[in-house]
């Protein structure tokens, strides 16, 4: 096999795995529509803020969302175009109705 289809195929199946767990996912899904900070997430989520720091953290060192800081708040948003493309897609075949 081409050395560079399957170095594509590995990091492919990193993003995958990245948003496989389910609290991930659901942060990756309302990111889709804004940016937003950790105190949002952990409201909507109805979990800690550890836990949530533990996601980002997951999803921030993957390179899947970044973050800024806007006075005392670090805002978290989707980095790749191509992933909130994907998760759109994915929320749009499976759970059209579902809204967070």
């Amino acid at each position: 096999m081409n050395k560079a289809v399957l170095s594509k195929a590995e990091r492919i199946a990193r993003t995958l795995s990245s948003i496989a767990h389910p609290s991930r996912l659901l942060i990756i899904c309302m990111l889709l529509k804004r940016e937003m900070f950790v105190n949002e997430l952990m409201e909507k989520l109805g979990t800690t803020k550890g836990n949530i720091s533990q996601h980002l953290r997951v999803l921030t060192d993957r390179g899947l969302i970044g973050k800024r800081r806007d006075a005392n708040r670090i805002f978290y948003s989707i980095k790749d175009p191509r992933l909130a493309n994907l998760i759109a897609r994915i929320k749009k075949l499976y759970c059209p109705n579902f809204d967070i």
